[in-house]
């Protein structure tokens, strides 16, 4: 089995920032494939806690797969502040490191 060399903190730190470049780009790119209004007759289930319950009560398979797939934007949305977020704190850390 090949050694591999340890990465020195600034080297973590560069990849730490350009993994989370990658998961914001990956998220926006998932989001932008992923429908984003809610209907009015679906509204109700935009901040349903227990969406494996809820999702049993829908009866018309479509909106089952919208309402599916609203959750799924919103929850990209949620990554991408997340991920940024993140970011911001290791790209600080890198800007420290690199002084």
């Amino acid at each position: 089995m090949a050694e591999t060399t340890p990465l020195t903190p600034l080297e973590a730190r560069v990849n730490e920032v350009n993994q989370y470049l990658a998961n914001i780009k990956m998220y926006k790119t998932i989001l932008a494939t992923l429908p984003t209004e809610w209907p009015e007759r679906l509204a109700q289930y935009k901040d349903a806690a227990d969406k494996h319950t809820v999702i049993g009560t829908i009866e018309d398979f479509d909106d089952v797969i919208l309402v599916s797939d609203l959750w799924s934007a919103d929850d990209c949305r949620k990554s991408i502040r997340t991920e940024t977020l993140e970011m911001r704190k290791a790209q600080a850390i890198l800007a420290a490191l690199q002084k």
